[in-house]
C-alpha cells in the first residue's frame, strides 16, 4: 500500500510535471507474466522514471534492486527501502560474505512471481556515460531462460540528478523501452548473451 501511494501519488506527479519525461516502447513490456528489465544506471532518477511508466496494478509486482551497503545501511534508510521502495537488497562482494551469492535475494524475488529492475553495469557511473555490464544478468538470464529482458536506455536522468549531488536540475528524461529478449531465444553462453543485452544500448 506505501509502496503503490508513494509512487503514484509523488513520484508519478514529480517525474511527469516538475522533471518531465518521454516515454516510447511502452508495448514491449509484456501485460501478462513475469520480466526483467534491465537499464543504464546514473541517477537515483532511474528507480524513478522506471516505475512512473506503470499503473498502480503493476506497481505492487515490481521489485527495483540495489546495493545492501547502500540502501539498508541504517534503520532509517532500510524502512524506507524496504517499506516504501520496496528494494531487493543486493549482497556486494565483501569479505564478510564472500560464500554468499550475491544474487540469491533476486532468485527469491522471481521465485516469488515479481518482476524485477536490474542496473547490469553495477555501480552509478558519470551522467550518459555507459560502463560494461557485469556477468550477473547473464547467470540470471540462464537460469530463468524463458523470462523475458527487456533493456530500456535512460538518457538525461544523470544531468537531473547527478551522483553525489543533492540538487535537482529539471531536464526531460527519455525512457526508451527496448525489444525484449530471452536468453532461450538466443541459445548461446552467458558473456555472449551479456554482450548481446549490452550492444541494445549503443545508440544508432
Amino acid at each position: 500500500m506505501l509502496k503503490s501511494i508513494f509512487f503514484l501519488f509523488f513520484v508519478k506527479p514529480f517525474v511527469f510535471i516538475v522533471s518531465g519525461i518521454t516515454i516510447t516502447g511502452k508495448y514491449n513490456i509484456p501485460e501478462d507474466g513475469q520480466f526483467v528489465i534491465i537499464a543504464n544506471h546514473n541517477s537515483h532518477m532511474d528507480i524513478m522514471a522506471i516505475m512512473s511508466i506503470f499503473d498502480s496494478h503493476m506497481i505492487k509486482n515490481i521489485k527495483p534492486v540495489g546495493a545492501k551497503d547502500y540502501f539498508y545501511k541504517n534503520k532509517i534508510i532500510g524502512w524506507i527501502s524496504k517499506n516504501i521502495i520496496d528494494i531487493i537488497p543486493l549482497e556486494r562482494m565483501s569479505k564478510n560474505n564472500f560464500h554468499a551469492n550475491p544474487m540469491q535475494n533476486i532468485y527469491d524475488a522471481l521465485d516469488s512471481g515479481y518482476s524485477v529492475i536490474i542496473f547490469p553495469e553495477g555501480s552509478r557511473g558519470n551522467p550518459e556515460e555507459m560502463q560494461g555490464f557485469k556477468n550477473g544478468i547473464g547467470h540470471l538470464a540462464s537460469k530463468y531462460p524463458d523470462i523475458p529482458i527487456v533493456p530500456i536506455f535512460l538518457e538525461n536522468s544523470g544531468r537531473s540528478l547527478p551522483r553525489n549531488e543533492a540538487l535537482f536540475v529539471p531536464f526531460i528524461i527519455n525512457v526508451d523501452i527496448k525489444e525484449a529478449t530471452t536468453f532461450n531465444d538466443k541459445n548461446t553462453d552467458i558473456k555472449s548473451f551479456v554482450k548481446i543485452l549490452e550492444n541494445k544500448f549503443i545508440k544508432e
